[in-house]
């Protein structure tokens, strides 16, 4: 795992802080981009396929979610992102289907 900023570092620790959150959404590790006030990185949920950017604004202390397709093109932005619901804002936006139990039994039956 190759978390190289501050901002990227103090991101991935609110999101690890429930580590089978970033887990259910596929995280691939190897796809950690780091910048001075932003992390992103590749997901494989039920309800999103491609990356997720979370970038901190520090004036505000919120922080932004963009959801990008394969091709990279933004195909979601989720503004004014409060610390203690980041992670519940991601799930939300990668994971959690509305039929979510039945699609996980599915997956782990191979159906």
């Amino acid at each position: 795992m190759k978390i190289t900023t501050e901002i990227a570092k103090y991101i991935w620790s609110i999101i690890a802080a429930n580590p089978t959150l970033p887990m259910s959404w596929g995280v691939d590790t190897d796809s950690f981009v780091c910048s001075e006030d932003s992390l992103e990185f590749h997901v494989q949920g039920f309800l999103h396929t491609g990356d997720v950017r979370i970038t901190y604004i520090e004036g505000v202390d919120l922080f932004q979610v963009s959801l990008y397709n394969e091709e990279g093109n933004e195909v979601k932005r989720i503004d004014d992102v409060y610390l203690d619901n980041l992670a519940e804002v991601i799930d939300q936006n990668v994971e959690m289907a509305d039929d979510y139990n039945t699609k996980v039994m599915n997956y782990i039956l191979g159906l």
